[in-house]
């Protein structure tokens, strides 16, 4: 059964997507991993539906931004 809607992340470095494989802690860990600050979108819709993305947000009626995260810097050794 598909979801009705799926999360989708975006910083200036990458973009990624919950799906059959990632769920919503896994889509964080990896953007967390990535080390940039990311906003998060839930949007309506299947993972793998097709839209447009401008300006790192997906432009999809209903969609709605999250929130941003930033990511503490890390202490220099």
């Amino acid at each position: 059964m598909k979801e009705n809607h799926h999360f989708y992340a975006s910083s200036c470095a990458m973009w990624a997507t919950t799906n059959e494989e990632r769920d919503l802690p896994a889509l964080l860990e990896l953007m967390e991993a990535d080390g940039y600050t990311y906003n998060l979108y839930m949007v309506p819709g299947p993972h793998d539906a097709e839209y447009a993305i401008k300006m790192y947000c997906p432009q999809v009626e209903g969609a709605e931004w999250l929130g941003t995260f930033t990511l503490p810097k890390k202490k220099a050794r």
